[in-house]
């Protein structure tokens, strides 16, 4: 599936919405920095699309086993840490 840059950055951003919600939410406060550290990655995708990277080259980068490790760590604790790998699923099979 093609995904144009636009429909890329809100699928983007309602990812960062769940990310913000998990940050916000944590009972666990180590786990505040690794979420603030995962929305400034998931920022960077967006300013990637901004500065003309094209959209296939991101999604490449949104389904690499690098973004799997980073953001679908199930060590972030709790309810959040799964409510951030759900999300990420979610992205990855969107695109």
């Amino acid at each position: 599936m093609t995904v144009s840059s636009n429909q890329l950055t809100q699928e983007i951003l309602a990812f960062m919405a769940v990310i913000h919600e998990c940050h916000a939410n944590t009972n666990f406060a180590n786990d505040r920095s690794v979420y603030a550290q995962d929305l400034m990655a998931a920022m960077g995708w967006i300013a990637a699309l901004q500065a003309g990277k094209g959209a296939a080259e991101v999604v490449s980068e949104i389904k690499s086993p690098q973004t799997d490790k980073q953001f679908g760590d199930y060590w972030r604790q709790g309810e959040w840490g799964d409510k951030q790998a759900d999300a990420l699923k979610k992205l990855q099979t969107s695109l």
